[in-house]
């Protein structure tokens, strides 16, 4: 009866050490799915201060070929905003790298501290 008691519980913990390889190997993909997909939309948003800033460029030199001082003056706070736009991707790239080497790193860990 001993006997029985052992091989089930033997039997009962390798069936959960599997399982648990399972759940980790699943939290292991889904993190590095996560990472991903944190990636594209960083880069998404990066991307998205450039194209305002080009738009805001293209409109800027239609405004300048208008006459009028005023027409001028709208059109080089355009050309400034657009310059702060390209500044804020410049700053959200790196942003975005130092994001994605800490996400690098945690991921390192977690699937170390599984493993």
């Amino acid at each position: 009866m001993k006997a029985i008691f052992i091989a089930m519980s033997l039997l009962l913990t390798a069936t959960l050490a599997e399982a648990s390889k399972g759940k980790c190997a699943d939290l292991k993909k889904e993190l590095a799915e996560m990472q991903q997909a944190q990636s594209q939309v960083m880069g998404s948003l990066v991307n998205n201060h450039e194209t305002f800033a080009s738009t805001l460029e293209e409109y800027s030199s239609v405004v300048t070929e208008t006459r009028g001082s005023q027409s001028k003056a709208i059109a080089k706070e355009m050309n400034d905003t657009a310059k702060a736009f390209r500044t804020r991707g410049v700053q959200g790239k790196r942003m975005a790298g130092k994001l994605q080497e800490a996400t690098s790193d945690l991921l390192a860990r977690v699937v170390e501290c599984l493993n």
